[in-house]
């Protein structure tokens, strides 16, 4: 599994992993492929999204609106967390605190390996934590 935590994305996204692929876009094969800054904006949204409901995290002076929370991890009632698939199984970005910013990533394997990493909110650094195999 490729980890965003471990630097092996040369282009630096640490949305590769758990980007859809873009041949499901408008104009895909025809060489000219969409350049795509948010993977919000792979989303279709209806007009009653409310953007206060985004989850968003910055990376290198960029910010990446997310999209909505679309599940409650932690049963208080809030959609705190939403998934993307990837090729290699998917990524939960979760923001356990509801200030909107993504705080908490795991990555889960189609093997069952994860990791997860948390937002330093002092440096803004993200510093590893868990790891291991589900079942």
């Amino acid at each position: 599994m490729d980890s965003i935590f471990d630097g092996d994305n040369p282009a630096g996204d640490p949305f590769d992993a758990g980007r859809p692929d873009t041949g499901d876009l408008p104009g895909a094969g025809s060489g000219l492929e969409p350049h795509v800054d948010s993977v919000a904006a792979i989303h279709a949204e209806s007009a009653a999204d409310d953007l206060d409901d985004h989850l968003w995290m910055h990376e290198d002076g960029r910010i990446w609106d997310l999209g909505p929370a679309e599940v409650d991890t932690d049963n208080d009632g809030v959609n705190d967390s939403l998934t993307r698939n990837g090729p290699d199984g998917f990524t939960v970005y979760t923001d356990s605190d509801r200030d909107g910013q993504v705080d908490k990533i795991t990555e889960i394997g189609a093997d069952g390996a994860f990791s997860s990493a948390v937002l330093d909110p002092e440096t803004g650094e993200w510093i590893p934590g868990g790891s291991g195999r589900i079942g």
